[in-house]
């Protein structure tokens, strides 16, 4: 049985999910899927790093899943390579 999000990580959730609305479908994709599938389970620092995500710019994004790029920060490259393969394994 899994348990249910603290408040805190559902208001943060319906945050996101407004943020997650782009202009490139591909993108969105990719930001619901992890939402959708992860973010309830994820720790903090992972939560964190998906809001750090959404502050980049639709087209670096784009860049980053489809692998013709990197984030520079370390940090956040861990975090998009991980996610990139926990959406990829659950679709």
């Amino acid at each position: 049985m899994t348990s249910s999000p603290s408040p805190e990580t559902a208001d943060l959730k319906r945050r996101y999910q407004w943020q997650c609305r782009r202009g490139a479908s591909e993108v969105e994709v990719v930001l619901y899927a992890y939402l959708e599938r992860f973010f309830d389970t994820d720790t903090p620092p992972q939560r964190a790093a998906f809001g750090r995500l959404l502050e980049c710019e639709d087209v670096d994004m784009l860049d980053w899943f489809t692998g013709h790029g990197q984030p520079e920060d370390p940090e956040l490259r861990e975090f998009v390579a991980g996610m990139l393969r926990r959406v990829a394994a659950t679709s």
